[in-house]
């Protein structure tokens, strides 16, 4: 494991607590570190309550520097076998406490370019709501990948890139324009045509619009319906993206200042593909 991060045009910190949805977050940080040139950082928080089970203070404190200890070895083994076998550098933190303070202080202290969460399969309809995910998407003005549940970024040039509306294909962010020049596929652009309050809303979904453009882009371009973000999933689905890239709101007026109307936020809900979440 490499001590400290190497130089890298980008920094990616990875979330980690060893469930299966924030190991495909680790690797799907590690396809994305290949193709935009970036450093990856694994970062795991474990809860005091999650460990100890005595009133004994002493031995309180037994179990948890016991707990420390096993919990440091078993990343090291991780981010050493992953670095080893994909030659990416990878270093690792880990801490004790509340995970929402301990990540916000994290960030705080080492800024990095993307934050990388895994996405659970939600047990409510709304995977935004709540949690840290939404402190992330409320409170952290960066980007941040939010993985599928069970599909990686394919590492490598050519990956497929979709973007949800005007604004985050014409993004000027290095990042997205790192990943423009890295793929020779169409681009894929969904857009909701908005009709006007005074048109009747579809009660089905019908199929888009699409036609090529200049500047290697296919439109999808969707009637604004009740079940938009069902469609908008679907496409998004069948035209095998590799990854999507949503601009938030600059004014953040819907869905509880998430960042997102709520068909946006409904798609992000439904895809199983990962969700690149632009800065402002």
């Amino acid at each position: 494991m490499k001590k400290r991060m190497l130089k890298t045009k980008y920094r990616l910190l990875v979330l980690i607590d060893q469930t299966k949805s924030s190991y495909t977050a680790l690797r799907n940080a590690v396809n994305l570190a290949k193709v935009i040139d970036a450093g990856i950082e694994v970062f795991y928080v474990k809860s005091p309550m999650q460990v100890v089970q005595y009133d004994n203070q002493i031995a309180a404190l037994r179990t948890l520097d016991e707990e420390r200890i096993a919990s440091k070895k078993a990343m090291q083994k991780l981010v050493d076998t992953v670095s080893d076998n994909e030659n990416i550098p990878i270093i690792y933190s880990f801490a004790f406490g509340n995970v929402i303070t301990e990540v916000q202080s994290h960030i705080a202290k080492t800024n990095p370019d993307i934050v990388v969460i895994g996405k659970r399969k939600p047990k409510r309809v709304n995977f935004l709501r709540g949690g840290l995910t939404s402190y992330l998407l409320k409170n952290y003005k960066g980007g941040i990948l939010i993985s599928g549940n069970d599909k990686h970024l394919i590492s490598g040039h050519n990956v497929s890139l979709g973007f949800l509306d005007d604004t985050s294909i014409h993004n000027e962010i290095g990042i997205v324009q790192d990943l423009k020049k890295c793929t020779d596929i169409p681009f894929k652009l969904f857009k909701i045509k908005k009709t006007g309050s005074q048109i009747k809303t579809p009660t089905a979904f019908s199929q888009p619009e699409e036609q090529s453009i200049v500047e290697n882009t296919v439109i999808f371009e969707f009637e604004e319906g009740m079940d938009t973000s069902s469609g908008l999933s679907k496409y998004i689905e069948k035209n095998k993206l590799g990854l999507l890239c949503v601009k938030r709101e600059t004014k953040q007026k819907l869905s509880k200042s998430i960042g997102f109307d709520t068909k946006i936020q409904q798609t992000i809900n439904k895809t199983n593909v990962p969700v690149l979440i632009l800065d402002n």
